[in-house]
């Protein structure tokens, strides 16, 4: 996939307002993509005179694997789907805010995709350095929807 044409952000992803925490999606490929957000006094979960709080980075993270969906759905045509964040391994941060001014480089790099579900190595940078690291394993339904066993239903 070339990232040079790359769609705007909320044309990737379902989240919209200010529930869509990233900026846009500057790479992508068959297994890797690269997000970015600008830390402002207008980011969701902002706090005055600290930042964004780094366990939002989990959020960035998801978004991120979202959008590189979103993006390799765009390339046959199909709209971006539901997906969902099972869970983390491994969260760690080496810093406690995210602070106003700093673009964070969000990296996902797949490491497992089978029946729906995936498991992705992330990385927040900020000036090439690593401030985030996890392990998010995420699904999404083939068809886009989230179908409950019978017996729970």
């Amino acid at each position: 996939m070339m990232s040079r044409s790359l769609p705007q952000i909320d044309n990737l992803v379902r989240h919209s307002g200010t529930m869509l925490l990233i900026d846009r999606l500057v790479e992508a490929s068959d297994i890797h993509a690269v997000a970015e957000v600008t830390i402002s006094e207008g980011s969701t979960f902002y706090r005055e005179g600290c930042g964004v709080p780094a366990y939002v980075g989990l959020e960035y993270l998801a978004q991120t694997i979202a959008a590189y969906d979103g993006a390799l759905r765009h390339v046959t045509g199909a709209p971006p789907e539901i997906g969902f964040l099972l869970g983390t391994r491994r969260y760690k941060a080496a810093c406690g805010y995210f602070t106003m001014g700093e673009t964070l480089r969000i990296h996902v790099d797949m490491t497992f995709n089978e029946n729906g579900m995936a498991a992705f190595d992330g990385v927040i940078r900020i000036d090439g350095e690593d401030r985030v690291t996890a392990s998010i394993n995420v699904y999404r339904p083939e068809d886009g929807v989230f179908d409950m066993p019978q017996e729970m239903s």
